[in-house]
């Protein structure tokens, strides 16, 4: 990942280089989260960068600092960033963008009137991130308000309910409460279907078994795979997971690409 950070006025270099390492860090997460969200739109993802950069170390397995140099215009970073996955896909589903990517969610907000420009700006990229469509009135519904210790106390409300979070990061505020909502309203909805992936073609159990650790692998497009049956003729070995599809576009990719080279074919039938 290169990153680099232009001069700012009353900016030591180390606090520079810290930005430039939280900036990469951004961006790699950002990267992987779009490879999990296809379609989501240049907004959303400028938005996403911008909560990230600060909030972006939960998702990180690992780096490397490649190189780090000083120019005339600024600080130029090189960064090797591991990306934890598993980890992505559920902050992501926690912040909302799963369920909001194809449709927008209409919600209200309301905030100070004595607001700093700083601070919606901060509120607005937010707001575009979970991908809410505001409309006066409705639910549900959040509020933000300051404290006498000059944190940021938001309220929400849904159903008769009322959630409450306080923090001194107005980020850190929004995502407790709209990860409560969405887990709440993710639980609602009836779990997906699996379907089941049956691949044919192997010489030996071995090909199988090295084929589960790829396809466990392939978080973007799978959320969880069970191998259930392995089935050995005299002509080829075949076999059969259980498939909780997150991206069935990425995965067909995903097989196209690795199966037919290998003389191996596959067909999905719908599970349980």
């Amino acid at each position: 990942m290169d990153v680099f950070r232009p001069v700012e006025e009353n900016v030591s270099p180390m606090e520079m280089r810290t930005r430039a390492m939280a900036e990469g860090f951004a961006l790699a997460v950002l990267d992987e989260a779009q490879v999990m969200l296809p379609g989501l739109d240049a907004l959303r993802a400028e938005a996403l960068k911008m909560y990230l950069t600060g909030h972006a170390k939960p998702y990180i397995q690992g780096y490397k600092l490649l190189s780090s140099k000083e120019v005339d215009e600024g600080l130029e970073m090189r960064m090797d960033v591991r990306i934890n996955k598993r980890t992505l896909r559920d902050g992501l589903k926690k912040l909302g963008l799963f369920q909001t990517l194809k449709s927008p969610l209409v919600a209200s907000v309301a905030w100070p009137e004595d607001i700093s420009g700083d601070e919606m700006a901060v509120l607005q990229g937010l707001i575009t991130m979970t991908g809410l469509e505001l409309e006066d009135g409705t639910y549900p519904a959040f509020f933000l308000e300051y404290t006498k210790e000059k944190a940021y106390k938001g309220r929400m409300i849904l159903d008769n309910r009322e959630w409450l979070s306080i923090n001194k990061d107005l980020a850190v505020v929004w995502v407790d409460l709209w990860a409560r909502y969405f887990d709440q309203s993710q639980s609602k909805i009836a779990p997906a279907k699996t379907q089941l992936l049956t691949i044919s073609g192997w010489f030996s159990p071995d090909g199988i078994l090295e084929f589960d650790r790829v396809l466990r692998g392939w978080d973007s497009a799978v959320q969880e795979a069970r191998l259930v049956e392995m089935d050995m003729q005299p002509t080829g070995t075949g076999a059969t997971w259980d498939v909780n599809i997150l991206n069935r576009d990425r995965l067909d990719m995903l097989l196209q690409s690795f199966l037919p080279q290998r003389g191996l074919t596959f067909q999905m039938t719908q599970g349980d």
